[in-house]
């Protein structure tokens, strides 16, 4: 806040606090206060409490909250001028951070506004499309457990005691794959063959046929011949599959897509600002910048940054912002400026 209002402060007379509002005609350019060449306007006071949220404009209705709001908007202004009085303006701090705001605003106005996530080409979201089959297309996949045995009568008093389990209690089932089952590699695993879909080869067909058939968690089925005895199958678990055509999940791929999109589109607008200015590097005297390697650091050292594709980047601060290590003249009122 302190820097928006300093960048307001000139030398020439009648000066607004927001010089890169449009001029301001009839009532809305009458002023409001003055703090000597500077001019706080109707129409400044009106649209900053107008940008607040509705609950907080609703406070300045009265005479009194307006004349407290602009009251904070003049103890701005003042520290502001002293500031500048004194040199604070060339502070490269301040500069640094000066500089932040005003590529954010460059940016979201001259770049940010030109680019749209519809800008994401066609071809490019049906490659990803085919190149990514498994996110949008998923077979119906099941998980069950079995107790292998190579009588068939003992397979159906196995199926018996199982069904008569509690389903909501896995131990019980493991307990009697651990007293039953003659299959030493699926009993080491308390019986668990682990998820499979329908068009598996590492499972036996008559086991995939028994498990898809089974309807609900915890179910168990009737003893099941395979080429290696009778299976008493639990099922432990059940994923419907799904198929999402592309015209349903384009504007997912184009969000998707649309972060690299606005990197090269972000690196093509700066190598094209670049050939507008003589730029030269002396790696000579680039080689003896001494770097701290040390946890801390002092404040205000962090690089500029130029915003990321949801908004700053971390560095650079919104407009009205203090910066870093400087603070507001006087706790603002609820709303104030």
């Amino acid at each position: 806040m302190v820097l928006a209002a300093a960048a307001g402060c000139g030398k020439s007379a009648a000066k607004s606090s927001s010089p890169s509002a449009p001029a301001q005609t009839g009532d809305l350019g009458q002023p409001v206060a003055r703090i000597d060449d500077t001019v706080i306007t109707v129409g400044e006071v009106q649209d900053r409490i107008n940008k607040q949220a509705p609950f907080v404009r609703a406070r300045y209705t009265s005479p009194e909250k307006k004349k407290e709001f602009v009251d904070n908007l003049i103890r701005i202004e003042v520290m502001a001028k002293e500031a500048e009085k004194r040199g604070y303006d060339k502070d490269p701090e301040v500069v640094r951070v000066m500089k932040q705001q005003m590529i954010s605003k460059f940016l979201q106005k001259d770049f940010e506004s030109k680019l749209r996530v519809e800008d994401v080409p066609d071809a490019d979201v049906e490659k990803y499309y085919k190149e990514h089959p498994e996110e949008f297309n998923r077979p119906e996949e099941v998980r069950v457990s079995e107790i292998l045995v190579k009588d068939k009568a003992k397979a159906e008093k196995v199926s018996r005691e199982a069904a008569a389990l509690n389903r909501a209690d896995p131990k019980a089932f493991r307990d009697l794959v651990t007293k039953y089952s003659e299959d030493d590699d699926s009993k080491s695993r308390g019986g668990d063959l682990t998820s499979f879909e329908r068009t598996t080869k590492l499972v036996p067909e008559p086991i995939v046929e028994a498990a898809f058939a089974m309807k609900e968690v915890g179910d168990i089925s009737a003893p099941v011949k395979t080429d290696r005895g009778y299976a008493v199958l639990k099922l432990t678990g059940k994923r419907p599959g799904f198929s999402r055509p592309l015209a349903e999940v384009k504007r997912t791929i184009q969000q998707r897509l649309f972060k690299d999109l606005r990197t090269k589109a972000m690196e093509s607008f700066i190598d094209d600002l670049r050939k507008k200015y003589t730029v030269t590097i002396d790696e000579g005297n680039l080689a003896k910048v001494a770097v701290d390697t040390g946890m801390t650091h002092g404040p205000g050292t962090a690089p500029m940054a130029l915003p990321g594709p949801g908004g700053p980047a971390p560095g650079n601060l919104p407009p009205g912002h203090p910066g870093p290590g400087m603070m507001a003249p006087h706790p603002p009122a609820p709303g104030a400026p």
